[in-house]
């Protein structure tokens, strides 16, 4: 008995490594059959490397997309979306017909496979011509018309990607997936990223010591004031209500001068300490 039983286990032992195993090597296979279906459904508008084909170029009313620059950036559930059901208004028709749900996962995993170097030098370039009217030639948004401040944004480059492409809905950001190409968007996306300020507590601790103090020994201490007082605290405000607080809240009067003299970029330094304080 000890015998079959210790034969079983091994039997199901070996059984589930492997099934552990089979994906991964399924995943190298899959990028290769991916790689076929891509060829005989999709290269001759988005070229074998996902680099536009000339004859993608020249559809109308949009050219085809570049694959290869955004593979990383866009999610694996919209891409499914895009090649099941296609795109309304461009010669992206639905490939739902010509390829089954594994045949798409694999062409999928294919796209997800290209890699692209981004030029932040053409995505300075391009901003400047199509965002910076709204966000500044800096990001910092001192334009009057309530865009994002993008220096201070907490958005991954597949969120930034995605609000290019889809734009935010009750807002002035509209959708640059037909003003820009798709490498345009992923330079614009890299270029963005790389304005983000990283903020320093250590720095922040500093300033709060300098100007804070007097009448707040610690971030602990400060009290809200306002609606829901009670049950609030700094974790529940985000970075722009606190900016807005610490610059305009009830204590400029008294502390007006020295909340003058911040910064932007040490507002956001003090905010990063608060954040980091623990009692």
């Amino acid at each position: 008995m000890r015998t079959l039983k210790f034969s079983g286990l091994a039997l199901t032992t070996g059984l589930a490594l492997a099934i552990c195993a089979a994906p991964l090597a399924a995943s190298a296979k899959a990028v290769m059959d991916g790689k076929a279906l891509y060829e005989a459904n999709c290269a001759m508008c988005h070229g074998k490397t996902g680099e536009v084909s000339k004859y993608g170029k020249s559809l109308k009313p949009f050219p085809a997309r570049n694959h290869r620059a955004i593979a990383k950036y866009v999610s694996r559930d919209e891409l499914r979306r895009i090649i099941t059901y296609g795109v309304k208004g461009t010669a992206m028709t639905p490939k739902k017909y010509t390829l089954d749900a594994l045949e798409i996962e694999e062409v999928i995993d294919y796209i997800q496979s290209f890699d692209y170097k981004p030029n932040l030098a053409n995505g300075k370039k391009r901003f400047k011509a199509v965002c910076s009217s709204c966000h500044g030639k800096d990001g910092r948004a001192v334009t009057g018309v309530g865009a994002k401040n993008l220096v201070y944004t907490k958005l991954n480059l597949k969120q930034i990607v995605h609000t290019m492409r889809y734009g935010r809905p009750g807002t002035l950001m509209t959708s640059k997936r037909h003003q820009l190409s798709n490498t345009d968007i992923a330079d614009v996306a890299n270029y963005v990223y790389s304005l983000r300020y990283m903020a320093n507590p250590a720095n922040g601790q500093k300033l709060f010591s300098k100007n804070c103090v007097s009448c707040h020994n610690t971030p602990a201490d400060i009290k809200l004031i306002g609606n829901a007082a009670e049950t609030r605290s700094i974790s529940d405000l985000d970075d722009r209500l606190l900016d807005l607080r610490i610059r305009h809240g009830r204590h400029v009067d008294r502390a007006g001068k020295k909340i003058e003299r911040l910064s932007s970029d040490s507002i956001q330094d003090i905010i990063a300490y608060m954040r980091k304080y623990k009692n």
